[in-house]
């Protein structure tokens, strides 16, 4: 029986009845479409830096979809967690997790143009499609985090969950941008000049300070807010 090929990326599969392609993730037959994404995490998780090497604008709605539960597990894990707190109690749930969940889509939106931007000042080749897509695949394993997160506070673990929240949300920030602009840049290596890969990386850091600490508030709404002041107990 002649080997399936891939339509996409035309990779010859090793497997006669091979459902995904084994390059790309394609689905390869009808009704395979609704699992492409369980594919495309799993793949991910398995390899996530080999995986983003590979991805492209293929990979661009997978990507967005990872920024989308990301965004919504980082206020569902607060507010499943912390609700029993004096001042989170009152607070609807559309201020707490719907407005924040937009509020977080929105930032990671931001933080991928940053990086697209620096890539492409670093004369990298790479589209913002393809940059958004390499993101989303760095996600992935922050994105299993903050579920593993919500399904041990179900089970009560909040202490558990609240360090599994921290590694996720703030390892996401500070760890994909770095990844995906290693793996955005050019083939030649950064252009000379000012900024490196490094120096890149820390402008991404500081203008999503920037952002969060000149939107947050508006952005968050009530999150923010009572983030912002339990914040400032530190200072």
């Amino acid at each position: 029986m002649p080997k399936m090929v891939c339509p996409k990326c035309r990779h010859r599969q090793l497997a006669e009845q091979a459902r995904y392609c084994e390059n790309c993730g394609t689905p390869l037959t009808r009704g395979a479409a609704g699992l492409a994404y369980f594919q495309h995490a799993a793949a991910a998780l398995r390899q996530p830096v080999a995986f983003a090497r590979r991805a492209g604008q293929r990979q661009f709605t997978s990507g967005l979809i990872t920024i989308f539960l990301f965004s919504l597990l980082v206020p569902l894990n607060i507010y499943t967690g912390f609700q029993r707190l004096v001042g989170f109690v009152d607070n609807p749930f559309a201020g707490m997790v719907l407005r924040p969940t937009l509020a977080f889509a929105v930032v990671n939106l931001l933080i991928t143009a940053y990086c697209f931007a620096v890539v492409r000042y670093g004369k990298g080749a790479a589209t913002y499609r393809e940059i958004a897509a390499r993101f989303g695949v760095y996600l992935v394993p922050f994105t299993a985090l903050l579920l593993l997160a919500l399904l041990v506070a179900l089970l009560g673990f909040h202490a558990l969950q609240s360090m599994l929240l921290l590694i996720g949300l703030l390892g996401a920030w500070f760890a994909v941008p770095a990844f995906v602009i290693l793996t955005g840049s050019s083939a030649e290596g950064p252009a000379p000049g000012f900024p490196d890969q490094l120096q890149g990386t820390l402008l991404v850091y500081l203008a999503l300070l920037l952002t969060l600490g000149l939107f947050g508030k508006m952005l968050f709404g009530p999150l923010g807010r009572l983030l912002s002041e339990g914040w400032s107990l530190f200072f």
